[in-house]
């Protein structure tokens, strides 16, 4: 089942209904229509504005230009604090190339990550304001900061803690017209990793992502960098959940990317998941997680047929919902398990010696984990257990060149959702800036981000795709 209501807003007579109501209508969202491109942003123009020249300005111009884009460059911002003296960077002088401030562009990009003060902070009005009122449908925006604990001293640390508050309101601004904004905190030394993140948070392909905050860290050991077009090609990867729904749309993208999947799902569902990953020319395997024997099942699959495996997704989850005070003990266990037992069980297994090079883990937490709900301790624990998870085990993968992240969707229009009670689910698909839920497609692109090297930079992080959803805003 389809939003109906988003479909008929966007007809002849629907817009007139909205006119003649005063109301606003969802945005219609701008999703991408083929797989990751060498040039993602080719034929479109991207404003850029900085604080000051520094190393994060010149990989961001530069960034830009291999991804295609025609760069202009912000005058008005120049006279500003930090502006006034700063240099050229990439050819380009940020404080005398000409641009007006009335020009519509397909994308903004301003890096503040060399803010010194609080006084810098006018730059976010200078640069926005004039130019929000003719922002076009599904433009992209983009800004660059520092992590926590990379800004030089306590004055700059707080310019830098301005800019998750400013995207997150700003985002919340601009969704009306299906407009995203997001943060990209780079670590100093990390400039070589933006490029993919930039290629991905200005394209169609997150669509449904706004209003989110994530840290770039620098790329694994060893870590080499491959071509964005099929950038999966001759890699394996994994799919647990993959027979129907968000997992088959994250086999489907995946297997556009070049890989080669291997898809998971109960032996109940193998008939749905044979013709699934068939479609794909993948590998078929029914298989129970929570068998104590699957993860010694997976690893001599992939192992014996591969050599190892590239990738893994953990997308296989369930719910068992009831009032804790309600909940008999099997419910609770059967959550825990399927949700996180199995994930942990299974990587314990695949670390030895299955995990290919440069692997990369990507886990399906919920933003049930981060906001809660009733009725869903059980589930919401798992959930925020995979964030807690992801984020401890960074560390000791990153020694062995993998990467492992979470992904935390929203209101997804599924089998699943689709049977919820019509009220509580048009709530559900509303309670977002973008006023939709979004598609399986819209996690299946954030997964293959996470599973390529446009992320490489990316480790133990989450990412919500939810439209920025209120619950846990």
């Amino acid at each position: 089942m389809g939003d109906k209501i988003l479909d008929f807003v966007h007809t002849p007579a629907g817009k007139s209904l909205v006119a003649a109501l005063g109301l606003s209508a969802p945005p219609q969202l701008r999703r991408a229509k083929s797989g990751f491109e060498a040039q993602p942003l080719a034929g479109k123009t991207v404003l850029v504005g900085s604080s000051r020249a520094g190393a994060q300005s010149e990989a961001v111009l530069a960034a830009l230009e291999q991804a295609g884009a025609a760069c202009r460059v912000a005058s008005d911002l120049a006279g500003l604090a930090g502006v006034k003296e700063s240099a050229r960077v990439a050819g380009v002088d940020l404080t005398s190339s000409s641009i007006e401030v009335g020009e519509i562009d397909n994308a903004y990009v301003l890096d503040l990550s060399g803010m010194q003060s609080h006084k810098e902070l006018r730059l976010l009005y200078d640069f926005f304001q004039p130019r929000l009122r003719r922002m076009a449908p599904n433009t992209r925006i983009v800004l660059i900061g520092l992590p926590a604990g990379a800004a030089s001293d306590y004055a700059a640390a707080t310019a830098q803690s301005a800019l998750p508050g400013f995207v997150r309101s700003l985002a919340k601004e601009c969704g009306k017209n299906g407009s995203t904004v997001n943060l990209l905190q780079v670590a100093p030394g990390a400039e070589a990793t933006v490029d993919g993140a930039l290629r991905f948070f200005l394209s169609s392909h997150s669509a449904f992502i706004t209003g989110q905050v994530l840290p770039l860290a620098g790329a694994p050991e060893g870590y080499t960098a491959v071509p964005a077009e099929q950038s999966l090609k001759g890699k394996v990867a994994v799919v647990t959940g993959a027979a129907r729904g968000i997992g088959a749309a994250i086999a489907q993208v995946l297997a556009r990317e070049g890989a080669t999947v291997i898809g998971v799902d109960r032996p109940a569902e193998e008939a749905a998941l044979a013709e699934t990953i068939s479609a794909l020319n993948g590998v078929v395997l029914p298989l129970d997680i929570t068998d104590p024997s699957a993860p010694e099942t997976l690893a001599h699959l992939v192992t014996q047929r591969f050599g190892g495996v590239d990738i893994i997704v953990h997308n296989a989850g369930i719910t068992r919902d009831k009032m804790l005070r309600n909940m008999a003990p099997h419910l609770w266990d059967m959550v825990l398990d399927v949700n996180l037992g199995a994930i942990v069980r299974t990587n314990e297994r695949l670390m030895q010696g299955a995990f290919k090079p440069n692997a990369r883990i990507v886990c399906i937490s919920s933003i049930g984990g981060i906001g809660g709900n009733a009725g869903q301790t059980n589930y919401a624990a798992t959930k925020s257990a995979i964030i807690g998870y992801c984020n401890a085990l960074s560390g000791v993968l990153a020694k062995q060149g993998m990467a492992i992240n979470a992904i935390a969707p929203g209101f997804i229009e599924t089998q699943m959702t689709a049977a919820i009670p019509v009220v509580n689910r048009e709530v559900g698909r509303r309670l977002s800036t973008l006023s939709q839920g979004g598609l399986p497609v819209d996690i299946a692109e954030a997964v293959t981000f996470m599973a390529s090297p446009l992320a490489r930079g990316v480790n133990g992080a989450t990412l919500r795709v939810c439209g920025q959803s209120f619950i846990g805003a």
